[in-house]
């Protein structure tokens, strides 16, 4: 197989991605038929670089995929994370010379595939958060310093490590698409169709020479360059958190105009010259086997599992700079944890996954080799040794056992790296539900886990 096709490949597994986070079972036929095939992957080049090769066909072409922001190795087993980037690129934009693009929408995605799960954020362009080596500014402004600056990994190393920052979680992938790209697809499928609301101003300057005009309500099928426009709006009573409602909004329409018109077969068959229109506007640290793994585990993801999640006002304040030039929202600290971890499960907490039985997952959580560190939150004096040595006796490796310094009640857990067999056995002996398991993300922790022991099981137990 040439260059040329296995990047196409990449393409249209990523486009199959965001296609199965919509539509399901729909993109089974499209996605088990690259599972098929061995395939090396795509060469990964530098970031915001092309490399030119030539196929059998005889065809230069390019692929943006980035080395700069390296994906990380991912078993298929356990959460992974996707920040999703719709970017305010455009051809006529480049031609009026703005410099770096911004963060148009930014969506974090979060798949479970133990429990069956996927979590959607919409993270609101506004947010007044702080970005890693710079100060605090607009959270759509990283992929802006990322570029200007010439940072390694660019403008999604820097729109993924503040992401990260911002809510504690590891961000493993991105995906990126700009304006034309987006324009360009709705086109492809004849527009989507949309139930207008309210009357609704709308600006369709990219690309078109349309001026500003009105949306009246009713249910009309808008063409890309509206769609885009309509999705942008953000001058409404609900600013910035209904503009996020309206992106999901037309994201929902593209994946019903796609099925209902049993328009995947012909995508595929035009798939090389939509490569052909969309191959500058696509990029992302996936390989090919990746992207094809993530898309076949989308397929048997029930739609009624994935859940989406928004930003509202009741989690920010409206404020306004120091020098008073940019209107921002200000981020609730407790209000965005709380709704971060209701993103992360199914249940509204970083919930266990399930899994059969306890002696299956004790052999799936000693394959992590997950730290552990207990610390005793009751007044029976040695309990966080005792326990450690219960659990070292199973083959789990413990780290470190203490006093918390505090009493408890009952036991609770912190996540602070994905481990999910692991925290799936504790959860199990150690009875804890749910609502006591709370992601706690710290890639400089000296443990994966830690478990803060309770009255609870100090007074039900089955160390001897």
């Amino acid at each position: 197989m040439d260059k040329v096709t296995k990047i196409l490949l990449t393409v249209f597994a990523i486009v199959g991605l965001l296609l199965a986070i919509l539509g399901g079972r729909a993109v089974y036929n499209l996605v088990k038929g690259w599972s098929m095939t061995s395939l090396p992957g795509a060469p990964v080049v530098e970031a915001n670089s092309n490399t030119n090769t030539t196929g059998s066909t005889g065809s230069s072409t390019s692929m943006q995929t980035n080395n700069s922001v390296a994906g990380q190795k991912w078993n298929g087993h356990t959460r992974v994370n996707i920040l999703l980037l719709g970017l305010d690129y455009s051809d006529e934009r480049a031609a009026q010379d703005f410099g770096p693009s911004r963060s148009d929408t930014m969506m974090l995605v979060t798949i479970d595939p133990l429990t069956k799960n996927i979590g959607v954020l919409s993270i609101r362009r506004d947010l007044w958060v702080n970005i890693p080596g710079y100060d605090y500014a607009k959270i759509n402004e990283a992929y802006f310093l990322g570029e200007r600056d010439k940072l390694p990994g660019g403008g999604p190393g820097m729109a993924m490590k503040t992401v990260e920052e911002f809510l504690g979680v590891p961000i493993q992938f991105y995906a990126q698409v700009n304006f034309d790209a987006f324009v360009k697809l709705v086109d492809e499928i004849g527009g989507v169709k949309l139930d207008i609301k309210e009357r609704i101003l709308i600006d369709p300057y990219a690309g078109s020479d349309d001026e500003p005009f009105y949306l009246e309500p009713g249910v009309q099928t808008l063409p890309g360059i509206y769609a885009l426009a309509y999705a942008r709006v953000r001058y409404t009573d609900g600013d910035d958190v209904a503009r996020g409602s309206r992106q999901m909004e037309v994201i929902t329409a593209i994946r019903d105009r796609i099925l209902d018109f049993k328009m995947l077969p012909k995508l595929v068959a035009k798939a090389p010259d939509l490569y052909d229109s969309i191959k500058g506007d696509i990029q992302t640290n996936m390989t090919l086997e990746q992207a094809i793994q993530l898309a076949t585990l989308m397929v048997k993801i029930p739609r009624e599992n994935m859940k989406t999640y928004n930003i509202d006002y009741t989690m920010v304040t409206q404020e306004w700079t120091a020098d008073g030039t940019q209107e921002i929202l200000r981020p609730i600290p407790d209000k965005i944890r709380i709704l971060r971890d209701q993103v992360f499960s199914a249940e509204g907490a970083a919930a266990a996954p399930v899994t059969t039985g306890t002696k299956d997952a004790l052999k799936l959580a000693l394959g992590e080799k997950a730290r552990i560190q207990f610390l005793n939150g009751t007044s029976s004096a040695g309990l966080a040794e005792k326990t450690g040595a219960f659990f070292t006796g199973k083959g789990l490796t413990v780290v470190a056992m203490s006093n918390s310094g505090q009493t408890s009640a009952n036991t609770t857990i912190e996540v602070h790296n994905a481990t999910p067999y692991t925290l799936a056995y504790l959860s199990q002996i150690l009875k804890v539900p749910s609502t006591r398991i709370f992601n706690k993300y710290d890639p400089n922790n000296s443990a994966d886990i830690t478990v803060y022991l309770g009255e609870d099981w100090l007074s039900d137990n089955p160390m001897k």
